[in-house]
């Protein structure tokens, strides 16, 4: 049970230090599997489910979803409210960029290393097109990194 805290406790910790310079230390100590059976090609989301999978089984990766998703979905939630209600659209706008920002950085689109980030580049353009709900996107792109467990 510590252990699951501790990890639950390290995930939280990233979420919050991923934008700084530092964060690939920090992800690095705390989230290195022994195995190493992953490639470089996979985002930081999904290594951090493969690890707790690999640590804790299938408890590990509903505690590693439920820890890398405890910050977006309430502000995707929150942006769906206010998007959807408020009429002037420069505060759209404004919303819609500050959560695709939000979606590059929490899923590392910009890591041209594979198709998997040009199809979550798609995705996620094609969401913004057809004014998307938030949430269904955060969610649909989390399922898609745990697809290949």
């Amino acid at each position: 049970m510590k252990q699951k805290l501790i990890f639950l406790w390290h995930v939280l910790i990233f979420n919050i230090i991923k934008p700084l310079p530092n964060s690939s230390d920090y992800f690095n100590r705390y989230f290195q599997l022994p195995t190493q059976n992953l490639s470089d090609h996979n985002s930081h989301y999904k290594r951090i489910v493969k690890f707790g999978k690999e640590q804790s089984g299938w408890a590990g990766v509903l505690l590693a979803n439920i820890a890398l998703m405890f910050f977006c979905l309430p502000i995707c939630f929150s942006a769906d409210l206010v998007i959807h209600s408020v009429y002037l659209l420069s505060i759209k706008i404004s919303i819609n960029v500050i959560l695709v920002l939000i979606m590059l950085g929490k899923f590392d689109m910009l890591r041209f290393r594979d198709n998997q980030s040009f199809l979550k580049l798609f995705y996620l353009f094609s969401c913004l097109v057809s004014s998307s709900y938030w949430t269904l996107t955060c969610l649909f792109l989390a399922a898609f990194e745990n697809i290949v467990l």
